[in-house]
């Protein structure tokens, strides 16, 4: 219990109480959880699907994606801006190591976040809204498994570090088996279809990450939840298209 504290605390701004001394075990155990902190912030997410009688579809879906901002702080979307300003700077290992830890965001983080927050909004609008829990989990998911294939680029210590360097294969079985059946719970096997290409394009960007700074960094896990997400609600936009 513990640990899921932990891990809501640290992942979202829901306000819980957590009157406990920080550990890295403690940390370190809370990783499988992961995916279930995506659950939790997807049933948020879906609160405004309930007024879908008295509001219309794309205010809904704007009140759903303003939700999944507060409540995540940001966090991974700042992952992502300082990702697209590393990677694509074009320059060495540790010149793209510092600027992505460089507190201002520069114009290839502001055009991929700007990008990213439109392609949510607009694809979303196209599928079912029961999808919107499952997507944090899908997004988790694929970080767990980014992380396992990985290890960390930065030295020292950090959050960052604790979690790639304990990623490993029961937390990817545990991410994947909780995803797929979460997915049949729900009743959607469309998003199952969509999953197995998410996952390999996450690791494919793992790895072209992995060759440009030598491994990974809380920064680009970040940034791995975030498109995968995205590229999810594409699949599945793509496959119901396909199978009507």
């Amino acid at each position: 219990m513990k640990s899921l504290l932990l891990m809501i605390t640290y992942f979202t701004r829901i306000q819980i109480k957590y009157n406990h001394e920080y550990k890295d075990r403690d940390f370190i155990k809370g990783i499988k959880l992961f995916p279930i902190i995506g659950l939790i912030i997807g049933f948020i997410m879906y609160i405004p699907v309930f007024l879908k009688d008295i509001i219309h579809i794309p205010v809904i879906v704007l009140f759903s994606w303003l939700i999944y901002i507060w409540i995540t702080g940001g966090l991974h979307i700042d992952g992502l801006g300082d990702t697209f300003d590393g990677i694509f700077s074009n320059r060495d290992k540790s010149r793209i190591l510092e600027i992505m830890r460089d507190s201002r965001i520069g114009t290839f983080g502001v055009l991929g976040i700007i990008l990213l927050i439109i392609w949510n909004l607009v694809l979303t609008y196209y599928i079912d809204l029961h999808l919107l829990i499952i997507v944090p989990v899908v997004g988790r998911s694929a970080a767990i498994l980014s992380a396992a294939a990985s290890k960390y680029a930065r030295e020292g210590q950090g959050m960052g570090k604790a979690f790639i360097e304990n990623c490993r294969q029961r937390e990817v079985v545990f991410s994947l088996i909780f995803v797929i059946g979460l997915s049949f719970i729900i009743g959607y096997p469309v998003s199952l279809i969509a999953l197995l290409p998410t996952l390999a394009l996450a690791l494919s960007i793992t790895k072209y990450i992995n060759n440009k700074i030598g491994g990974s960094t809380g920064d680009t896990i970040g940034f791995i939840i975030e498109i995968s997400q995205s590229v999810f609600i594409l699949f599945t936009y793509i496959i119901k298209g396909i199978i009507g």
